[in-house]
């Protein structure tokens, strides 16, 4: 068994007077769409701020909150006769509402778009219950802010 550790992140910013969120589509090991997330490098925050610049072009200047959700994503999946068992910490991270999404500068090739979507159509895109399941979470809570 393997044990990993990472982070995830729910990535949201307003537009006009709604509330969009970051998904990702996925091409690099399996195909689908998915939220923000990577492999432990560093702190948590380090990681985070690490993963969101790779895979969507986040840059700190875009960054406006980072809450730690105090939550945990777990989840386990057989590699080459291996059991991997995945722990992820969960964020909520606002952008400022001009952030634009880019995936053309990660280094591991893994995503082929990235998109800000409603709340809907980023749940409907996700491939995994347990990101719908963040999604939701952190677009149910009191008003972002």
């Amino acid at each position: 068994m393997r044990e990993e550790r990472g982070v995830i992140a729910v990535v949201w910013k307003k537009s006009g007077s709604k509330w969009r969120y970051a998904v990702l589509q996925r091409d690099k090991n399996w195909e689908g769409w998915e939220l923000p997330k990577g492999h432990m490098e560093g702190t948590p925050r380090e990681t985070l701020e690490m993963e969101l610049r790779e895979e969507t072009g986040i840059t700190n200047d875009d960054i406006q909150k980072v809450e730690d959700l105090d939550r945990k994503m777990s989840w386990s999946f057989e590699d080459r006769d291996e059991t991997v068992d995945k722990e992820y910490d969960c964020f909520s991270v606002r952008v400022s509402g001009d952030t634009k999404l880019d995936t053309t500068e990660n280094p591991h090739d893994e995503h082929s778009q990235a998109l800000f979507l409603r709340f809907e159509d980023a749940c409907s895109l996700l491939t995994y219950d347990n990101q719908k399941e963040l999604l939701e979470y952190v677009h149910n809570r009191a008003p972002p802010n």
